[in-house]
Order: structure tokens, then sequence, then C-alpha cells
């Protein structure tokens, strides 16, 4: 950018070109205050983006500190529109500041709209807008490409009466490792794969091709994500899927072209954990995983799709791990579910263990505890935390039968209060990583038949959003920043996660909605008309990059070998990330808002 007479390669103003940039400049005016000294009144005129020099002004709701602005940064960005402001301003101490008239912004926001998104967007369109600006290098990856850009094999086709023999000639003739097989109406799939078993349990050259095909084919559309191929072939343990075109097959997407256009070696990661024989093993897979999550997440690979593929990666490693340590007859009579976070796929990183069994009636007690203890221990070694609340599968009462388990969560709906519902709401998020996923249904559909009909009921499962409120949160830094500590400390959880994702269960649970994905449940109350679209987005927007932020902040702890902390130091955000920061606490603020009115809880 060319020289101006102030620095404007700050957001908002690194998204003017240079000729905008210098007209703006050349526009402005410089104004000091002392210390305290009001700079602009709640509800008064605002003519005038105000850009901070030197020094320190506080943003004031009443007498709650709800804004800090120090060199480079700006506001008051959303007054411009209205021409008047909501909170009043004040030098905290002495300012001096850049004044740039508001017309002159306003006519700069018409002609640049990256510029006028700062401004004007929703927060959901600012998040997507602006975002783009963080120091990452742009990828074109599996959330963005299609099926058809990665490219896939043409399909060969073979008649199910030719025999095995005449396949072998086929795909020699060919150069291809998979033929589609004609039986009438039906198309079924022959791979190289199968010459294994045909040799192994010496299956004559001449069978008919009909009888060793499969015909119960997974399958995307070209025009489907490559990302969900992915997630396809890794939770199915699968080398190829079948690519279609109007429901009709038009090739076949192989493993190595996936991972030809995409260098993520996810699937290399499920390799491994098939190939698994020792806790050793898995232990270099789960190391594997941490070095994943860092490349996705420095290629700039969104928050949501990334903690799904991590699920998908966990939930197998899991699985492996409980093959393990289970003898045979427990493992075959058992499901491991995950709850919370990693249940409902919004797990990046290792944080505590959560976990659950539902069990088979007439397993060895001593068995199963055994077994669950080993679990635990050597989840310790994959990196996972022990859970300081005890859920966990090594502890008597997060290991039960069907009906115990439908019992205990009926007695933890009747309760008021305390663990008991908090337990109910972790339940809620479950996930089945190994063994009949039918029998976790099983206990959703009891525990959905036995809730109250009770606006009381749901009042008290929603309180725990209001459990910290936004001032003792948010306040805390506010303070550190005005008093320029070095590390000024903000709690993501409680401060914005867990009010967004326990606030959006809830209003799951009382309407019905089945899905277990914050991202989901959000679409689902759309639409069901629970929540405007608008907000829904704003929230979606928040939480991807409050995740982001913690994600961050994690991997920078790894990197120290520090412990995962869900804090992170906002001093030390980049100015468009605490700005985006200010926005997303701003959306907790209404939600929280909108659960209070709604439950009514200003009445406990």
């Amino acid at each position: 950018m060319a020289a101006t007479r102030f620095d404007l390669s700050h957001p908002p103003f690194d998204l003017l070109t240079s000729a905008e940039a210098a007209a703006l400049s050349a526009s402005a005016d410089v104004l000091f205050f002392c210390d305290d000294q009001l700079i602009l009144p709640a509800g008064g005129t605002v003519d005038s983006l105000y850009l901070v020099l030197k020094g320190l002004v506080r943003e004031m709701a009443g007498e709650e500190i709800v804004g800090v602005y120090s060199e480079h940064e700006t506001f008051d960005c959303r007054a411009l529109a209205t021409g008047k402001t909501i909170h009043r301003f004040e030098a905290h101490e002495e300012a001096l500041l850049c004044t740039f008239p508001r017309q002159e912004v306003l006519a700069l926001t018409e002609k640049n709209p990256a510029f006028g998104a700062y401004f004007f967007a929703t927060v959901s369109n600012k998040f997507g807008q602006l975002a783009q600006k963080r120091d990452r290098r742009e990828w074109q990856n599996l959330f963005t490409a299609k099926i058809s850009d990665a490219g896939f094999r043409k399909p060969v086709f073979i008649n199910a009466t030719e025999t095995v023999a005449d396949a072998a000639r086929l795909m020699k003739a060919q150069r291809c490792r998979s033929v589609f097989v004609r039986d009438g109406e039906k198309i079924g799939l022959f791979t190289t794969g199968d010459f294994r078993d045909i040799v192994a349990n010496s299956v004559p050259n001449t069978t008919p091709l009909g009888e060793r095909a499969q015909f119960s084919l997974l399958s995307c559309d070209k025009d489907d994500y490559l990302f969900n191929a992915l997630l396809l072939m890794t939770r199915q343990n699968i080398h190829r899927i079948v690519v279609t075109e109007n429901e009709a097959p038009v090739g076949v997407l192989a493993q190595v072209d996936l991972l030809s256009y995409f260098s993520n070696h996810s699937h290399l990661i499920s390799q491994q954990l098939e190939m698994a024989s020792s806790v050793g093993d898995l232990v270099r897979v789960a190391q594997d995983m941490e070095a994943l999550v860092e490349s996705l997440a420095t290629q700039g690979m969104k928050m949501p799709q990334l903690a799904r593929l991590i699920q998908v990666l966990s939930t197998r490693l899991m699985s492996r791990l409980w093959q393990m340590v289970a003898s045979p007859a427990v493992f075959a009579g058992s499901a491991l579910l995950v709850l919370g976070s990693e249940g409902r796929g919004e797990q990046i990183l290792k944080t505590d263990q959560d976990n659950a069994l539902i069990l088979a009636d007439g397993l060895d007690e001593n068995e199963v505890a055994q077994a669950a203890d080993h679990f635990t221990e050597h989840m310790l070694r994959l990196g996972y935390p022990l859970c300081p609340g005890g859920v966990m599968i090594s502890r008597p009462g997060w290991r039960q039968t069907v009906q115990e388990w439908i019992r205990t969560l009926q007695h933890w709906a009747m309760q008021s209060q305390g663990d008991a519902l908090m337990n109910l709401a972790i339940f809620l998020d479950a996930e089945t990583v190994s063994g009949p996923p039918a029998w976790l249904a099983v206990c959703r559909d009891a525990l959905r038949a036995g809730l109250p009909d009770d606006d009381t009921w749901f009042a008290r499962m929603a309180r725990p959003v209001e459990q910290f409120p936004n001032q003792k949160a948010e306040g805390g830094f506010w303070k550190q920043l005005l008093n320029r500590e070095e590390s000024a400390r903000l709690d993501l959880k409680k401060a914005g996660v867990f009010p967004l994702v326990h606030g959006i269960r809830i209003l799951a649970l009382e309407t019905n909605v089945m899905a277990t994905n914050t991202f989901d449940r959000l679409n689902a109350l759309v639409s069901k008309n629970v929540l405007k679209k608008t907000l829904a987005d704003d929230i979606s927007e928040s939480l991807a990059f409050l995740m982001r932020l913690r994600l961050d902040a994690g991997l920078e702890s790894l990197r120290i070998k520090k412990g995962l902390s869900n804090e992170i130091d906002t001093a030390s955000l980049s100015t468009l990330d605490r700005d985006l920061l200010k926005d997303a606490l701003l959306v907790v603020k209404r939600f929280k808002q909108m659960i209070n009115q709604r439950y009514h809880l200003d009445r406990f």
C-alpha cells in the first residue's frame, strides 16, 4: 500500500486499495482526550469513525465494560449506519485519536464490498468475509472441491455370467483394479481385493462373477464434495467408492485418487488403525492425528469439517483400543459410547475422557471392570486426560445394561438440579463407537418418552446457560486489557462455547431434534422455525470462530509442551481476531437473552 498520513495497514483499512486509503487519510483529523474524558455519550450523534493512535478507550454499557480499544483499533463502526451510538466511549488514559468523516467512510463502504462488510454485514457474513484475511494459505481442499474436480476412473463393465478368469483378463487388459458387474437391472462391483478371498478359499476361476461381486455399493454423486467421500471411506474402512450421476454409476473413486489430490494422510491413519496390533501402535497413530490436525488447521480447514474428520478417526481409534483390551465376550456384548464434545463431533484436540458402556445381560462383571480399567489407563497413554467429573467407563455408574441405563436416565430426568441434569445433558450427545447402535437408540427413545411435560423442567435444564454470566466471564479480560497486563485471559468455554452448545442442546431436546452435532441441531431448529436463520447463522459462525481460537491456543500449548486449557490470551490476538471475538461474544449475549426469555430463567 502506498504511504499515507496514518498507518492504515490494520483492519478494516487493510481492505482498501492504495488510492482509497490515500483519499481517506487526506480527509482525517486528529483529536486528543485526557484520562477519563468523555468521547461519545450513549445515544450521541456519531459523525466520524475513530482510530486509536495512542492510549486506551473503554466502551461502557452503564457501568459494565463491554469493549476496550488500543492502538490501531477503531470504534464505533456499528453506529455509522444509524448515526447514533448505543454505548458511551471514554478515554481510559490519555488518547490520541484519528477521526475519519462519516460520509467519507460510508462512500467507501459502497465502493468496496469487503470494507463495507466490516461495518454493515451480518455477523455471519462478517466472519465469512473478514476471517479470510488471516495470515493463512489459500487452499483448495476437501470442503470446497467436488469429486469431479479430483477426477475418477471411467467404468469398465462385464456381465455377471462371465467368470472370475474373464474378469482377471479384462482388468489386466484395461489396467484397472475394479470392474462393474451387470446382473439384469443390478450393478455390482468386483475388485482386486476379491481375488484374495477367491485364492484363500480355493474358489474355481470358472465361477460366475455374479456369485462373487458385491451388489451393496457405497456411492457418492460426482457433484458431491470430496470431503464426504473421504468421510465415507474412512468411516467404512474401504478403499474405493462408486461415483454416480443421476443415481447411475459413472466411475470409481479410489483411495489413491483422493490421496493424490489431497495429501492429508487421513486414509493412511485409517489403515494404520486397521493394522494396529498393540497399544503402542495406537499411540503412534494418536501422535499422527495431532500432526494431521496442525497441518489442516494451518492450511485453513474450517472448524466444523475438521472436527467431523477427527471424530471419525478418534472413534475408530477408541474402537480398536476397546477391541484390544476387552475379552471377545465383553467386546461382542457391549456398545462403547463417547459423550459430550466427542459425541457431538466438536472435539479436535484431545481433552477429557467422556465415555460410557451399554452392556448385554449376563456378562462377567469382573471381566467388564478389568477391561474398562485398562481402557481408561491406555486412553491416558493415547493423550486423553482423565475426566475430572469421572464420566468414564472405569466408573461403575457409566457402564450399565440397556434397562439399567433407562432407569438411570429417567432418574436423572426427575432430579431438579445438580450433577444429574448435567449428566443427562452429556448423555444426550452420545455417539456409538463400537457395538450395536440400536442399544443407544432404545435408551434415547425411552428417555424422550419419559420426559416431564413441564416447562419448569426444561427451564431447569436450560439454567446452566447462565452459569457463567457475561460480566464475570468477559469483564475480567476487558479490565486486564485496560490495565495493559501482558496476559489478558479469557475462558472461551465459559464465555462462549458452553452457553451456545448447551442452549442449542436444550432447544433440540424440547423440540425433538435427534441430531447431536451443534451445527446440525442449528439447521434442524431453523427448519422447525424454532430459530431465525439469521441468528442461527450468527451462532454457527461464532461457535466455529471460538473453536478456532481454542484450537490455535491448544496447538501452541502442545508446541511448548504445556497442558491444554480453555483459556486464551486476548492481549496477544491480532486486531482482527479481537474484533471478531467481540462480535462473537455479542452473539453469545444475544442468544443467552433469547434462552432467558424463552425459559423465564429470571424466575429462578
